[in-house]
């Protein structure tokens, strides 16, 4: 997904879906899941554990995967890990193709901020995780490194305006009881 201005290239080491990573969700992503799941509605992704909901940016509550403890410890249930044929681990999303993947991972290494007053928004290119292999022999950009626009698929683009309105729409909320 990165732009032209991106040296980034996803090794599919599977390490931005272990440890204390926070894949936050909209609406259509939870909806994507729960079509995708064969349930029947998204309370379904909080009772199964597929998420949580809790605090995030501005205090807000919002829905984001859940990340279960294994042997390796915290990981996204949709994370597949197998050995390449050199032997070594690599981990691959079982909702890449789907079109359940949600949007942050969709994204990645890009990030936006949204101004949810004026609608203008800061895109970002943010390392997914320490010591990511995706920018090869390329020093990874310093933390929320600004970049220009990128030019976004159409569907993508609609994913987008829509987690804006949704946003909004939270913030208003948030607004009201306070």
């Amino acid at each position: 997904m990165p732009g032209k201005f991106s040296k980034f290239e996803c090794r599919i080491c599977g390490e931005c879906c272990r440890g204390s990573q926070k894949v936050w969700l909209n609406p259509v992503d939870m909806e994507r899941l729960v079509v995708h799941l064969g349930l029947g509605a998204p309370e379904e992704l909080e009772e199964r554990r597929i998420i949580v909901i809790e605090a995030g940016e501005h205090g807000i509550s919002r829905p984001r995967l859940f990340f279960p403890r294994g042997p390796a410890g915290e990981a996204c249930r949709f994370l597949i890990n197998d050995l390449d044929e050199d032997g070594r681990l690599w981990g691959r999303c079982s909702l890449h193709g789907t079109g359940a993947k949600p949007l942050v991972c969709r994204l990645a290494p890009l990030t936006r901020e949204v101004d949810l007053r004026d609608g203008s928004e800061e895109w970002m290119e943010v390392p997914p995780v320490i010591g990511c292999p995706g920018w090869g022999d390329t020093p990874p950009p310093s933390e929320g490194r600004a970049l220009p626009p990128p030019e976004l698929e159409p569907d993508i683009r609609k994913d987008l305006d829509g987690e804006s309105v949704y946003f909004g729409e939270l913030v208003k909320l948030e607004e009201l009881r306070d």
